[in-house]
């Protein structure tokens, strides 16, 4: 059979193609220790913090040089929230060597606020990379905090000053929380979206802020999507497919109890750049499990928060999260597609088959039009980094990439569960898929984690 071969010529990532395929996948850690000493953020600490811990990373591939990528993600995790700040990795000759650069979001790499987490980023076909940060003044949800956008011009080499695009959390604004934040540019067109949560009853409408030239300029953030008081969205991810800007999102709504929600996963999708939405349609329904690990204790994995959202080469949408309606008593990998730009979506279908927990998958289509699917793996042997591809959407070939280790070293947060992130990132480059994830490292409670990427 034909092997993935990843390889840089002339500065351009080539893969020789194969849906399915055994696959040859190189693996690099793109981490280093934290540039940010204890205590930068020169406030006393409240909660534990994971010196050197790197989690939740993304990754974004450049869509007119396959060679350049940019990686984020948070340092220094805290158990509460946060880290002491963000840090980028970019590469320009497809993976062989990446520079690491800290945008000013956090004060520990001299911006305002004392911790950053849930970074996205995004490359405009000129170049220029987007980076969104949560950024905040406080150790819970509730409190100063804001989103911040920055950008780059060099390829991630360097960072601009940051732009607010919104900030709350004090004063009249005291119940307010703008969370999981969303970036995604098509070029002069530049989409910020996230959930503002009530904290009062709940309610979680979609927010939006859109940018029309590059990110120069910004205009107001704007309820694009409101669901009734005590109903909201979480985990918006966006993408454009035949001429369309599609949101994908988990919409949760109170039953008649008060108390407990009907949850599941839907899109939206804008024609004027998201000036108006349609109404939601629903992509699959939520049904999941607690990922669960040796001794008992859970896994925090975004489950029933976040799911993940790409388009292919022919206007193709994937959809995934992780659910347990297919695999029983644990969960596995579900996906939907549509091929009418977010309109309808298909009956989902389970990734492969889920003879062990799998947990926080991301997906992505390459330039042949194959599905690539990355995800966690727990098993008897350990936690470990599979991706699954498919030409169809319904036959995989599933091959381990990296792991096993022990995610019992991984931090833990408030409570009590493991913590590597509540996402991942995919993206493809060319006929190549390229992730990020972060990997726990055993006996190192002063580096707890690393972020690695694969190229296959």
């Amino acid at each position: 059979m034909k092997k993935y071969l990843v390889t840089a010529v002339a500065g351009v990532l080539a893969l020789a193609p194969a849906a399915h395929a055994d696959t040859t996948s190189t693996v690099t850690q793109i981490s280093a220790p934290s540039p940010y000493p204890a205590g930068c953020d020169h406030k006393d600490p409240v909660g534990a913090n994971y010196p050197n811990a790197e989690v939740q990373p993304d990754i974004a591939v450049d869509p007119r040089n396959p060679s350049h990528m940019v990686s984020a993600w948070q340092t220094d995790r805290w158990s509460g929230v946060g880290g002491h700040g963000l840090v980028t990795a970019a590469t320009f000759d497809g993976g062989r060597t990446w520079t690491r650069a800290t945008p000013a979001v956090s004060t520990c790499a001299g911006g305002a606020f004392d911790r950053a987490t849930d970074t996205q980023v995004s490359i405009a076909p000129n170049g220029m990379v987007f980076l969104v940060s949560l950024s905040m003044n406080t150790t819970t949800a509730q409190g100063d905090h804001a989103l911040l956008v920055v950008k780059s011009g060099d390829g991630g080499r360097t960072w601009g000053a940051p732009t607010t695009i919104i900030r709350e959390g004090t004063g009249d604004t005291a119940n307010i929380w703008n969370d999981l934040p969303a970036v995604y540019t098509t070029g002069k067109d530049v989409y910020v979206a996230w959930d503002r949560i009530n904290l009062t009853d709940g309610t979680g409408p979609i927010y939006l802020a859109h940018s029309g030239d590059g990110g120069a300029t910004w205009g107001a953030p704007r309820k694009v999507a409101d669901f009734g008081a005590g109903n909201g969205v979480s985990g918006i991810r966006l993408a454009t497919a035949q001429g369309h800007l599609v949101a994908f999102f988990q919409y949760y709504q109170l039953k008649p109890d008060g108390v407990s929600y009907d949850q599941s996963w839907r899109s939206i999708r804008s024609d004027d750049h998201g000036e108006t939405w349609s109404a939601p349609v629903v992509v699959g329904a939520t049904k999941s499990a607690a990922t669960t690990a040796p001794g008992g204790k859970n896994i925090r994995d975004g489950r029933d928060i976040f799911g993940q959202l790409a388009a292919g080469p022919h206007g193709e949408l994937r959809a995934v999260w992780e659910g347990s309606q297919f695999a029983g008593d644990h969960n596995g990998t579900v996906l939907a597609s549509s091929t009418d730009g977010g309109a309808t979506w298909s009956t989902p279908v389970p990734v492969g088959s889920s003879p062990a927990q799998q947990f926080m998958p991301a997906v992505a289509v390459n330039s042949d039009g194959v599905t690539g699917v990355t995800y966690y793996q727990l098993d008897s042997t350990g936690t470990s980094y599979w991706q699954a591809t498919s030409g169809n959407g319904t036959s995989w070939h599933t091959t381990k990439l990296a792991g096993p280790f022990d995610i019992t070293s991984a931090p833990v947060v408030n409570d009590g569960s493991y913590y590597l992130g509540d996402f991942h990132g995919m993206a493809a480059a060319g006929p190549c898929f390229v992730s990020v994830f972060a990997r726990a490292n055993s006996g190192q409670p002063d580096n707890r984690t690393d972020v690695l990427v694969t190229l296959s």
